[in-house]
């Protein structure tokens, strides 16, 4: 594959940090086409949150191809973004000139839609809707493809024809079927229109996402379980109040555990709905069933492995679970905050659904109550009580359970008192792009500051070019990280050159006879450098798990979506987000 059509590639696949790295890295290629680097290293950089690079990147192909649809469309685009963030009608006015001035030469109906939609945005409604008027006639009315109807739509909507927009809409929503991608860029430009001219709440429901939903429950009885709270005889009662409250809150995506009882019941629910469900499991899939699958019986081992085959599954670790209870706090948090992240890009908020028994809670019992306490959006929660079926339930004799291995619970006979594997939050700072002196300024910061003993870690390593650390909360993780960051804005320089990595798991903790500690290498190390590689200059990029956990506090932080990254042998994508601390 030559370097433009892989370039494509990687940004097709949303690849986009890659992107970014390979186009800098072909630009000065004679023989390559340099207008189509641009265009796909401009997109890229947008689409990765820095939509202000991206318009330094762009401008000047612009000017020397003011023509081409393609090169106006991204500029647009950019200008679009930037007004997005800013809320300076500046970028408004430019992204409608952009748009119009292409849409005069091609009459490419995007640009055209583009060009009018700007236009009603920055305040020339007439020209708006002049514009659509044309892209209207440019659209065949019957034609059947997504994009030509949603375009037909937003034209009619401009050009007030509120019954020919609504049918359009319609038709458009029904094609893109569970086409989240579809139904979401069609739902942002509706919600962005909103704020400049009415759109009915009809078409604006029409195109809502559905409900988020995270879920946490408790699983079937063990049968060791002296007071019944989920017996299997009321599972019948608990799938029904499930589903009833799935139909109540329109939950359409997911985002659970997959243990026996409750968190299989929510996911078949929300199979029968035909909705989207992501999986977490905390460690290896044999540990994981022997842990809170197996006990319950054959079945659900078989519902288990059909819904673990079906829906996308995310191990925490592929590593055994050696007793390390913190995965299960980490998983639980991971829910949560993944729920919150994707509802974040809908304008919406999610919800929590759980199963759990109140008089566990009076009681200040059980583990699903101490998870309760994770979930930031109190008003935004439904419990199904497993009580109230138990009181005039039957309750058999404890199934037979499936005879499996006993699990290591002891995590210090790991390797004596030598090693252990605790869920670490994970710095890497790349300093290879920074001038000596900056990098000598920021290593002389950050050796008085543990000299003092202010930054509280878990094991660090400085080189040359890097320094990494492990801490056991993002918060000093992310404290340590705004050291660094201080330290390098604070000099001479102009540009802030170092690159920041952040990841969160369970990795390996080797203590030293000195008294230090080092992690040696894993899964999740790797994971960290390559995010540290990749990582734009003066930016923190963080894994989709720590964004997860950071958006739990969406006061403090600003999470932009910056694509996903591809594991060194290619076999997992991670997402990877950009983080701004506010003050």
């Amino acid at each position: 594959m030559d370097s433009v059509k892989q370039l494509e590639d990687l940004v097709n696949h949303g690849r986009h940090l890659e992107a970014r790295e390979l186009a800098f890295q072909i630009k000065n290629d004679p023989d390559i086409d340099l207008l189509r680097v641009d265009q796909l290293l401009a997109l890229s950089l947008s689409k990765s949150g820095s939509p202000e690079s991206a318009l330094a990147q762009l401008e000047l192909a612009y000017r020397r191809n003011p023509e081409n649809p393609e090169t106006a469309g991204i500029l647009g685009g950019i200008y679009k973004e930037l007004f997005k963030k800013h809320q300076d009608s500046k970028y408004a006015i430019l992204s409608r000139d952009t748009y119009a001035k292409n849409f005069e030469i091609t009459k490419s109906y995007y640009t055209g839609i583009n060009a009018a939609t700007m236009s009603a945005i920055a305040g020339r409604a007439r020209q708006g809707r002049e514009i659509a008027a044309q892209v209207i006639s440019l659209i065949d009315e019957g034609t059947r493809d997504f994009w030509e109807l949603a375009t037909l739509a937003e034209a009619y909507l401009l050009t007030k024809d509120r019954t020919l927009s609504a049918d359009c809409y319609i038709k458009a929503r029904q094609m893109a079927a569970n086409d989240w991608g579809k139904i979401i860029s069609v739902f942002n430009q509706l919600w962005l229109l909103n704020h400049y001219l009415p759109v009915s709440r009809e078409i604006m429901r029409v195109f809502s996402p559905p409900t988020v939903v995270a879920f946490i429950g408790h699983m079937i009885d063990h049968p060791s379980r002296p007071t019944p709270r989920f017996p299997a005889s009321i599972e019948q009662e608990v799938r029904e109040s499930i589903a009833g409250a799935i139909r109540t809150m329109n939950g359409g995506i997911g985002y659970c555990s997959l243990a026996c009882g409750s968190d299989i019941l929510f996911v078949e629910a929300m199979e029968q709905a035909g909705a989207e469900v992501h999986v977490f499991i905390p460690f290896s899939k044999s540990d994981f069933i022997n842990a809170s699958v197996g006990f319950a019986g054959p079945q659900w081992i078989e519902r288990f492995e059909r819904l673990c085959a079906k829906f996308p599954t995310t191990f925490i670790t592929e590593d055994k679970y050696l007793g390390y209870d913190d995965l299960f706090a980490f998983q639980c948090r991971i829910i949560f905050g993944s729920a919150i992240l994707r509802s974040l890009a809908y304008h919406q908020e999610p919800m929590l659904l759980t199963v759990h028994s109140e008089t566990d809670l009076k009681r200040r019992e059980g583990g699903t109550r101490d998870t309760l306490r994770l979930w930031p959006l109190n008003d935004r929660h439904f419990n199904v009580n497993p009580d109230k079926f138990v009181s005039s339930a039957i309750v058999p004799p404890p199934a037979n359970p499936v005879s499996v291995p006993s699990l290591q619970s002891d995590p210090s006979k790991l390797d004596g008192n030598k090693l252990e594997r605790p869920v670490l939050y994970l710095v890497q700072a790349d300093l290879s792009l920074t001038p000596g002196m900056e990098k000598e300024k920021i290593y002389k910061v950050i050796n008085a500051k543990l000299k003092e003993e202010v930054i509280t870690y878990k094991a660090f390593d400085m080189g040359a070019d890097s320094i990494f650390m492990a801490f056991d909360s993002e918060t000093r993780a992310l404290e340590f990280v705004q050291d660094i960051l201080q330290a390098a804005q604070s000099s001479s320089q102009l540009e802030n050159n170092v690159k920041i990595g952040m990841h969160a798991g369970p990795a390996y903790l080797e203590h030293l006879p000195s008294g230090e500690n080092i992690v040696q290498e894993g899964e999740n190390i790797s994971i960290l450098r390559r995010i540290s590689r990749f990582a734009p200059k003066g930016t923190i990029c963080v894994s989709d798990h720590f964004a997860a956990l950071l958006a739990l506090n969406t006061k403090k932080f600003k999470l932009d979506y910056s694509g996903v990254l591809r594991s060194d042998d290619e076999a997992e994508t991670r997402g990877i987000y950009s983080v701004t601390v506010k003050y």
